[in-house]
C-alpha cells in the first residue's frame, strides 16, 4: 500500500496567485470568479499528480497575529486585496465547504503557522505531506516528508516548481531551516520585515552559507565580508534577531486537525455540484 499524502494549500496565497493569473471571469450575478476557477485548477492538478488522498486549506484571519504584537509595522506597507478578489474568498471558502474540505484557521496565527504545525505533526505520524503556496516563505518548511509545491500562474496555464530540502540548498545555497536567517539578513519588502540594511538576497545566502546563522555569524563578525555588510550587521544585529522571530513560522501552535475529515472521498458533491453549474 502506498504511503498515505495529505496536501496542505495556503488558501490566500493561491486565491491570489490564480486571481492575477486567470482572465477577468464573472457569473450571471456579477460576481468576479477568476480566483476561485483558478484556485479549483491548481487544487485538482495537484489532488492528480500527486495522487493524494486528504486536502485541507489554511486561511490567514484578519485579527492581527503574534507577529503584529512584536512588530506593529509587520506587512504595515501592504496594499489591500483588490475588491474583485476580495469579494471571491467567502464564495471560495463556500465552494471548499461545499466540497467537504476543512478550513484551517486560528486566531493569533498565520495560514502559514497552521500550514507548518500540521505539516510536521503529520509527518511525524507517517504521512507525505504537500505543501501549496505562491510564498517562498514556505521553503523553510521542507523536510525529507514534507514537499513544498509553488506555482506559477500566467495565461498560458500553470507551471509548478518543486522544493524538497536538496532542491531548497540547490537554489538558495541554504538549507530549509537557514532560509529563515536567510530571510533575518535581507529583509521582506512585502511583509515588512526590516532585516539588515545593505544585506540583499545574494550577500545573506553567503554568509548564512558560511555560517550557519545570524548568531554564528554575529560571533564572527571582524571575519563578515564584504566590509559594509559586517559593520550593518553589528550596529543592527537587534533587528536581525528581531526578523528572525517575524520570518520563522510558527510548527507548534496548536491548531486541532483531524486527519479522517481530509479525506478526498466526497469532494463531487451534490452541493458543490450547485455551484459549478
Amino acid at each position: 500500500m502506498d504511503k498515505e499524502k495529505l496536501v496542505l494549500i495556503d488558501g490566500h496565497s493561491i486565491m491570489s496567485r490564480a486571481f492575477y493569473g486567470v482572465p477577468e471571469l464573472t457569473n450571471s450575478e456579477g460576481l468576479h470568479t477568476n480566483a476561485v476557477y483558478g484556485f479549483l485548477n491548481i487544487m485538482f492538478k495537484i489532488l492528480e499528480e500527486e495522487q493524494a488522498d486528504h486536502v485541507a486549506v489554511a486561511f490567514d484571519l484578519k485579527e492581527p497575529t503574534f507577529r503584529h504584537q512584536m512588530f506593529e509595522q509587520y506587512k504595515g506597507t501592504r496594499k489591500p486585496m483588490p475588491e474583485e478578489l476580495h469579494e471571491q474568498v467567502d464564495l471560495m471558502k463556500e465552494v471548499l465547504g461545499a466540497m467537504e474540505v476543512p478550513i484551517l484557521t486560528m486566531a493569533g496565527f498565520e495560514a502559514d503557522d497552521i500550514l507548518g504545525t500540521v505539516a510536521k505533526e503529520s509527518q511525524a505520524k507517517g504521512v507525505e505531506v504537500v505543501v501549496v503556496s505562491g510564498d517562498r516563505d514556505l521553503l523553510q518548511l521542507a523536510d525529507e516528508h514534507i514537499k513544498i509545491r509553488i506555482p506559477k500562474t500566467s495565461r498560458g496555464g500553470t507551471e509548478i516548481k518543486d522544493y524538497y530540502p536538496e532542491d531548497v540548498k540547490n537554489e538558495y545555497h541554504v538549507t530549509p531551516k537557514e532560509f529563515i536567517d536567510m530571510k533575518a539578513l535581507m529583509g521582506d519588502s512585502s511583509d515588512n520585515i526590516p532585516g539588515v540594511p545593505s544585506i540583499g538576497e545574494k550577500t545573506a545566502a553567503t554568509i548564512i552559507e558560511a555560517y550557519g546563522s545570524i548568531e554564528n555569524a554575529y560571533a564572527h563578525i571582524e571575519e563578515i565580508k564584504p566590509p559594509r555588510a559586517k559593520k550593518s550587521l553589528e550596529e543592527n544585529y537587534s533587528l536581525a534577531q528581531l526578523s528572525k522571530e517575524l520570518a520563522a513560522i510558527n510548527t507548534n501552535c496548536g491548531i486541532e486537525f483531524s486527519y479522517d475529515d481530509a479525506k478526498t472521498d466526497s469532494l463531487y458533491t451534490p452541493a458543490a455540484y450547485q455551484y459549478m453549474k
